[in-house]
């Protein structure tokens, strides 16, 4: 054999310190970030608020004060009859999204059922869940 073989090493990244501290990358050692400014909106008087006018009940005006998501079940055929009734009439009716389709066919169907069992009166309305699966009977 000869001596002039070559001095062969593997190239590529240099090796990492091993001194080096990775306790910043943990979240306990992280320091916070200061927290910016921000501006509270002025106080609105009571009195400068006037109170939202209720709905006609000739008419099936939506008044939104806020929204709440809601999951429903439909047969397919019911919800694509549905879904081309929007697509057809949406801009002649004035709907805004297919929410506010769906909002309006259901306080339709609302004041209908209030007018034919309570004598035109509202339901008192509040959020408690409904009853689940089946009814028993």
């Amino acid at each position: 054999m000869s001596d002039d073989t070559p001095n062969r090493q593997i190239g590529g990244l240099t090796p990492r310190a091993k001194t080096q501290d990775l306790s910043r990358l943990q979240a306990r050692n992280r320091t916070e970030p200061k927290p910016e400014t921000v501006q509270q909106p002025k106080p609105v008087s009571v009195k400068s608020v006037k109170p939202p006018r209720a709905p006609s009940r000739k008419s099936a005006t939506v008044v939104v004060d806020s929204t709440a998501r809601m999951t429903t079940y439909l047969s397919a055929a019911t919800r694509d009859r549905a879904r081309a009734t929007y697509r057809a009439t949406s801009h002649l009716e004035g709907d805004k999204s297919w929410s506010d389709f769906v909002e309006r066919a259901i306080l339709a169907e609302v004041e209908r059922r209030e007018v034919s069992h309570n004598a035109g009166e509202r339901y008192v309305g509040d959020s408690s869940p409904l009853p689940v699966g089946r009814p028993l009977g």
